[in-house]
């Protein structure tokens, strides 16, 4: 991991570039500690023990990882680029988004490593035993208002450095799929729900079709959109991590978000609301053609999002006794979300394209 020394060195040269510093000033001492449970990247709290007039004493810095194979899959995806812009170029655009301050950036090891405004008091959200009352609200509220901004965009949307992952073809990403399902299906076998291992792995043989199947609209999508990205206070949530950023369906971070972070039965109860919720907030942002009935259908449409997402990434990334939990947790309610849904009418086979 990069050493205290390179980090003072990255922040001094932002303070001194936001005027924070004089030329040639520098920071007094700073302390390190790891937070956050990401799989693409290492997250410090740096304290300053006495900051400059006009900052805060403590920040959230992230810092790409530096070998494995994590690091491989993160920079051919080029994930720590992508945040980046999110925060340079996206961000000024979005003044009603709740998510962290950007104070700047410095290289490690040809890769940028962002320094963000650390939000206190807040809590991440628990991945693994799902939302608490409220919190699905507040992430839902916040959909619409990175979505609208560029929705239907094809100039937008053109933009190489966008994932896309639904409405392209994803030939890679399907044998990225099934090599890691593979790789991991025997070891988590026993802890799926009933149909569960079935689902996966019928998606995975149809994933591409899937993808390519789908006709629109499209706009700016999170792609990871779920608790353990999620900063939550009492009234207020933060979105964080930013890497997957593209352009894909609108109904995506919806329904990746209740099929990775709500408990099954909340999920059933309260789904229909969030997402006639979430369509009623795009109509009175202006959004056209996206009535309660087009929303639930693309809600079930996407809900094999989770799967394409996470499967290919259990086979990737880092892993631990705490990420084998969290993918065991999101496949289980993923797939019964798929399952209650009726949704596997998406899945297409060759057969079923036109000529």
């Amino acid at each position: 991991m990069t050493g205290v020394a390179e980090v003072r060195e990255g922040l001094t040269e932002i303070f001194r570039v936001s005027g924070h510093l004089a030329v040639g000033g520098s920071l007094n001492e700073i302390r390190m500690e790891p937070i956050g449970t990401g799989q693409m990247a290492d997250t410090l709290r740096v304290s300053l023990d006495r900051p400059p007039a006009g900052l805060p004493s403590s920040f959230v810095v992230k810092l790409p990882v530096a070998e494995g194979q994590t690091a491989v899959t993160a920079r051919h995806a080029a994930v720590y680029e992508r945040e980046l812009r999110f925060y340079r170029e996206l961000r000024p655009e979005l003044p009603g988004l709740e998510c962290p301050r950007f104070y700047g950036t410095f290289d490690v090891e040809g890769e940028p490593a962002l320094v963000l405004e650390e939000i206190l008091g807040a809590q991440q959200g628990n991945q693994i035993e799902g939302a608490v009352q409220g919190q699905a609200g507040l992430a839902v509220d916040q959909l619409a208002k990175f979505q609208v901004r560029w929705w239907n965009d094809e100039d937008f949307g053109s933009q190489d450095w966008l994932q896309r992952r639904a409405g392209a073809p994803i030939a890679d990403r399907q044998k990225r799929y099934l090599a890691a399902w593979a790789k991991v299906a025997e070891s988590v076998a026993d802890d799926l729900v009933p149909g569960a291992a079935e689902v996966i792995e019928e998606f995975g043989h149809r994933c591409d079709l899937w993808s390519r199947s789908y006709d629109g609209p499209l706009t700016l999508v999170h792609h990871d959109y779920r608790l353990d990205n999620m900063l939550f206070t009492d009234h207020s949530v933060s979105i964080v991590d930013w890497q997957t950023l593209g352009w894909g369906p609108p109904a995506w971070d919806i329904a990746y978000f209740m099929g990775t972070s709500i408990p099954v039965e909340e999920r059933r109860a309260t789904e229909r609301e969030h997402v006639e919720c979430h369509a009623e907030q795009l109509r009175e942002s202006g959004v056209i053609g996206w009535d309660d009935d087009v929303a639930w259908h693309r809600y079930r449409q996407m809900s094999f999002s989770t799967l394409l997402l996470t499967v290919p990434a259990a086979g990737e990334v880092r892993t631990n006794k705490r990420a084998r939990q969290m993918f065991v947790a999101m496949w289980n309610r993923a797939a019964q979300m798929v399952i209650d849904l009726d949704a596997r009418e998406f899945l297409l086979t060759e057969a079923d394209q036109p000529c």
